[in-house]
């Protein structure tokens, strides 16, 4: 008998199950939420609305109550003729106020109809406590009505607003979901870029790496050895030419600085040992030998005959005392030049050389590819930094928007 009384009534202590929302049909349940509020706050107005109305009707009433003039006001002897002054402007100034008051009737939707009648339960008020405040001496019935009828709208308006506020925290709600719903979206629309950037990245990595190896391959094929060998050896004897020339450049350089000291010292001057200090200078030979050479050789050679310059050395004697200094500097200067043609015939021939240049070439495909495969990497893990960040957030916020919902229901996420 129970167990069908149970079938027929129900169980009442069990809570009904909360809506599954599919995730894409979020925004509209959110709209059907809102009409609800909104019907809901009409609803709740329904009451308030007609309370005030017939308050706003019996004021209106006892405005023209207040247009009478008091009965056997001159027979109040109790009053003081100044109160009697007072009343006498005290009373159109409280006709004037509440009729401002009421200049506006409210209507329209719940909030307009609440801002209007809160203006008018202020206006109101604000005529009761000023001018009206006299009134209560010769409106001794009026008076004490028209504290009930403002106590009616008070208690209407705390009615509006505690509908309104109950409805702007519903819809506070709403709209805490309908950001998170946006931002939701906005993540799924960034996972999928994340994920396809990611996705193309491991492609375009998979596709470089076969590249390199097979240029690697083609590269590790080709044989330069000869041809760069060749280019070394020039190389290497163009060295050896600067070397011998400056076996030449060095001890004149010391021969010539002594000379010019003993010059200087004499106070005889001393260009005519520039050519040879330009000579001694320079790192590598003229293609031409400057003519004045002689000058400044003899200038020398009469400091030796004369025993003021002295010749320490070997290599010294050679080229000043034995005359040897033009014949080695034309001979190194010739030889230097010589090879250093040859250099660059060499070079000319070795940058035309088919094997070189396509070794060339492979080794900047190879270059490039490498970086681009680096900057790939990069974007790549930087593409999977995003999408777990972005997944995180997601948790998050979904956390976040079913916490939001409550018991209203439960979102499915796809």
């Amino acid at each position: 008998m129970l167990s069908r009384l149970r079938a027929l009534l129900g169980r009442p202590d069990m809570p009904p199950e909360a809506e599954v929302i599919p995730f894409s049909s979020l925004l509209s349940w959110l709209d059907e939420q809102e009409n609800e509020i909104t019907s809901r706050i009409a609803g709740k107005f329904t009451a308030p609305i007609t309370e005030f109305d017939l308050a706003i009707t019996s004021l209106e009433e006892l405005i023209h109550a207040f247009e009478e003039e008091p009965e056997n006001l001159e027979d109040e002897i109790m009053l003081h003729p100044k109160v009697k002054s007072v009343l006498k402007t005290a009373r159109p100034q409280t006709i004037r106020s509440l009729r401002q008051a009421l200049e506006k009737k409210p209507s329209g939707d719940p909030k307009e109809y609440y801002t209007a009648a809160t203006d008018i339960l202020k206006g109101v008020i604000a005529a009761a406590k000023g001018p009206g405040k006299y009134l209560h001496l010769v409106y001794k019935e009026e008076m004490p009505q028209m504290r009930r009828i403002i106590k009616e709208m008070g208690r209407a308006v705390n009615d509006m607003t505690a509908a309104l506020s109950a409805g702007t925290q519903e819809r506070e709600r709403i709209g805490e979901i309908r950001s998170r719903y946006q931002r939701l979206e906005e993540i799924g629309r960034l996972v999928g870029e994340a994920v396809d950037r990611s996705q193309s990245g491991q492609e375009r990595e998979a596709s470089l790496i076969k590249d390199i190896e097979r240029a690697e391959e083609e590269l590790s094929a080709i044989s330069t050895v000869l041809v760069k060998e060749k280019l070394s050896s020039a190389e290497r004897d163009l060295e050896v030419a600067i070397q011998s020339y400056a076996q030449v450049r060095a001890p004149a350089a010391g021969v010539i600085r002594r000379a010019e000291k003993l010059l200087k010292h004499h106070k005889s001057p001393t260009g005519a040992l520039r050519p040879l200090q330009d000579l001694s200078e320079r790192q590598v030979p003229d293609k031409e030998i400057s003519p004045d050479l002689e000058p400044a050789l003899q200038t020398i050679r009469s400091l030796v005959t004369s025993g003021e310059l002295q010749l320490k050395n070997r290599e010294e004697q050679q080229l000043f005392g034995e005359g040897n200094l033009e014949e080695q500097v034309k001979a190194a200067s010739a030889g230097y030049w010589r090879l250093e043609e040859q250099l660059r015939q060499i070079r000319e021939e070795v940058e035309s050389d088919p094997a070189v240049r396509e070794e060339k070439r492979l080794v900047q495909e190879l270059d490039q590819m490498k970086k681009e495969l680096s900057g790939i990497g990069s974007a790549a893990a930087t593409a999977e930094e995003e999408r777990g960040r972005l997944l995180e957030e997601q948790g998050r916020l979904r956390d976040e928007l079913q916490e939001l919902l409550g018991n209203s229901g439960n979102v499915e996420f796809s």
